[in-house]
């Protein structure tokens, strides 16, 4: 027996790391994504510091502390503090900053599961401008096993009609 390659040069641990790269590939959606949330985020944690001031301001106003129904046990500060956890929570970012990054690695995982290799985010994108598949004739790309799905025959398919005048001449 002779070793001619080592195990880093094995086809399945190039596929691996192909795997491997293409969920570390950004797509340029995700981009887009991280550009609005880097505005987003200080807009939301503003908005929620704006909230808490104006029901901190209306709970210990003259008309808060007449009107306001707290719920048992509850102080006024936490009373407030959680509307402007509300809005935080509730306006959160992560689902634009996950969103991206989750749907590759699940769309390339489900692909690779199903025998397909996607390199990355960015090819995982321009497949949908993909109008036309064109696989070889021997079935390799589909099933990766040769096999013969139809024979034709030639003689009986493609038997040339003669016409009588014609017929003489054979």
């Amino acid at each position: 027996m002779r070793v001619t390659n080592t195990s880093d040069n094995a086809a399945i641990v190039k596929i691996m790391k192909m795997v491997e790269q293409a969920q570390t590939v950004k797509a340029p959606i995700q981009g887009v994504a991280d550009t609005i949330a880097k505005y987003f985020v200080p807009v939301i944690v503003l908005l929620a510091l704006i909230t808490w001031t104006f029901w901190f301001n209306f709970a210990y106003s003259d008309l808060g502390m007449e009107h306001l129904i707290l719920p048992q046990g509850q102080s006024r500060f936490v009373f407030c503090f959680n509307f402007g956890i509300s809005v935080l929570v509730i306006a959160c970012p992560c689902a634009l900053g996950l969103a991206t990054p989750t749907a590759v690695m699940v769309g390339t995982g489900i692909a690779a599961s199903q025998g397909i290799l996607i390199k990355g985010g960015d090819v995982l994108e321009r497949i949908n401008k993909i109008t036309t598949v064109v696989f070889d004739k021997t079935g390799t790309l589909t099933s990766g096993k040769l096999q013969v799905k139809d024979m034709i025959n030639v003689v009986d398919k493609f038997k040339p009609q003669l016409k009588e005048d014609q017929s003489k001449f054979n």
